[in-house]
């Protein structure tokens, strides 16, 4: 692992374990403003502080009423595109407070670096299958 490569992935984990704690004003810090997210609902645009928790308060309390207890990143791969952009794609597995396991996605995220803090851009949810897995040195799958 390179040095950018495991500076991208601490800002990814820092990200995670916020996620976790499902507190919206917490996990904002880690979005750039305006974000992207694309999940089975169609796009969503955070144009602003407020759209983007907005969105985040609805993804938690959706999980709450759910049942959510925690997420497990189970596979992820880091990607520097450049030194100001990079590509996290990862599976997860999200259990309920009863230990039962609620759901597996994969999610791919777009970074750009600001200042000295690596923040999400893009976030896609999709099946647990399409994740990003580097081929050679020839770049993404």
């Amino acid at each position: 692992m390179t040095a950018a490569t495991a500076t991208i992935t601490r800002a990814f984990e820092r990200y995670v374990d916020t996620f976790r704690s499902l507190d919206p004003k917490a996990t904002l810090r880690h979005l750039n403003v305006p974000s992207l997210v694309l999940d089975a609902r169609g796009p969503h645009v955070l144009s602003t502080e407020a759209d983007a928790e907005a969105f985040l308060c609805r993804v938690m309390r959706d999980l709450e009423v759910r049942g959510y207890a925690r997420s497990e990143i189970v596979e992820s791969h880091v990607h520097a595109l450049s030194e100001t952009l990079a590509v996290v794609s990862v599976s997860r597995i999200r259990y309920a407070d009863t230990g039962r396991e609620m759901e597996r996605l994969g999610e791919t995220y777009t970074l750009r670096k600001t200042g000295d803090d690596w923040k999400i851009v893009v976030a896609l949810v999709h099946d647990a299958k399409g994740v990003l897995r580097a081929v050679g040195s020839n770049g993404l799958q």
